[in-house]
This record gives structure tokens, C-alpha cells and sequence, in this order.
């Protein structure tokens, strides 16, 4: 088949070719507008000391102290997968964003900082939620300290949440919405034309 007849099959049935094209890209425009609207979150938690140890021996200084703030950094992780420690920083009076805790994720960058992202429904609440993780965070390593009380201990802080859509971009959707037209309408106009000309 020359080129020439491949483009006259479609011109043929150019209707049949758009119309599957356009009904794509329009379930692709209700598909975004019907996106639930949720907001994804960018937290940097950092981990420090309230001091510093005066000694000439490598008790928790140089080498040893990156050791036992990488060490500390693990546990802090681990910390924000207990459901115990999710319930306190997503149970807030001022936030409802507890039915989207299965959405919070923690990783250890590097041995003093941690990465968090998480989703909730609204800014608000992730700004409740950002709040609360540098609180609970903070209790539960004083609560490591209570017996020992060193002065040096450790301490959490995070940096000011970014807070961004969630949802697909209308670009994507309307790209994916026409490939997939696209293809779809090609096999339909090249079966079509197959069957006609098989009962001819």
C-alpha cells in the first residue's frame, strides 16, 4: 500500500478518526476536573545537638558523632512508621487529615537529614500536620533523654513545608487522553476499512 492510499483511507473516514480522538481528549477533560483535590508536602526534617561535648576523646565528637546522628536519623524514620507516633502528628483538632496518613513517607538523606512528604486534603491541614511533626518528633526524643539527661542531646527541627497540587497537570491528561485517541481511532478506522473491503 502506497503512502498516498494509507492518508485516503483516513481522509475517508476522517469523521469516524476524529470523532474517537475527541471523545478521548473530552474523558480526559472530565477525568481532570472530577480529580479529587489533594496536596502534596515537602519537609526537610534536620537533626542536631542542643551542645557540644568538651572532651579530647571521640566519645559522640568528629567521626563518632556522625555515626550516632546517622544512627539517630534511622530511628526517627522508623519512628514516623509507627502508627503510634502517625495517630499523634494526623489526630489534631485542626486538621482532618488523618484518612490520608497511608499517603506519609519518610527517607533518610543523609546522617542528619530526613525527608518527609505526605498528602492532605487542604493547605491548612498540612501546615496542621507540618506543625505537628516537629512537635512529636521533639517529644519523643526528649523521652529518650529523660533518664540520662545529657546536654548535649539531640534535636529536630524542619524546614518551612512546600506545599504543592497533587493532581495530574491538565497537560499530561489531555497528552495521555490524545496518544491513547489516537491509537485507538488508527486501529478502528484501519479495521473498518479491512471489513469493507473484505465484503466487497
Amino acid at each position: 500500500m502506497e503512502l498516498r492510499e494509507f492518508f485516503a483511507i483516513f481522509g475517508v473516514h476522517k469523521k469516524l478518526f476524529w470523532g474517537i480522538i475527541g471523545l478521548f481528549v473530552v474523558g480526559s477533560l472530565i477525568f481532570y476536573f472530577l480529580q479529587d483535590q489533594t496536596y502534596k508536602t515537602y519537609i526537610n526534617i534536620n537533626i542536631t545537638r542542643s551542645g557540644m561535648d568538651e572532651t579530647s576523646e571521640y566519645t559522640y565528637d568528629s567521626f563518632y558523632r556522625l555515626q550516632a546522628d546517622s544512627q539517630f536519623a534511622d530511628t526517627v524514620v522508623e519512628w514516623m512508621r509507627s502508627p503510634y507516633v502517625l495517630e499523634q502528628i494526623f489526630d489534631d483538632g485542626d486538621s482532618n487529615a488523618i484518612s490520608q496518613k497511608d499517603f506519609f513517607h519518610a527517607d533518610r538523606m543523609s546522617s542528619q537529614t530526613i525527608a518527609v512528604t505526605f498528602i492532605t486534603a487542604t493547605k491548612k491541614e498540612a501546615q496542621s500536620v507540618a506543625k505537628n511533626l516537629n512537635r512529636v518528633l521533639n517529644e519523643e526524643t526528649q523521652k529518650l533523654n529523660k533518664i540520662q539527661k545529657q546536654e548535649n542531646w539531640f534535636v529536630i527541627f524542619g524546614n518551612d513545608p512546600v506545599t504543592g497540587d497533587n493532581r495530574l497537570s491538565l497537560f499530561f491528561v489531555l497528552t495521555v487522553g490524545f496518544a491513547v485517541g489516537l491509537f485507538i481511532s488508527f486501529w478502528v478506522v484501519m479495521i473498518k476499512h479491512y471489513i469493507v473491503n473484505s465484503k466487497q
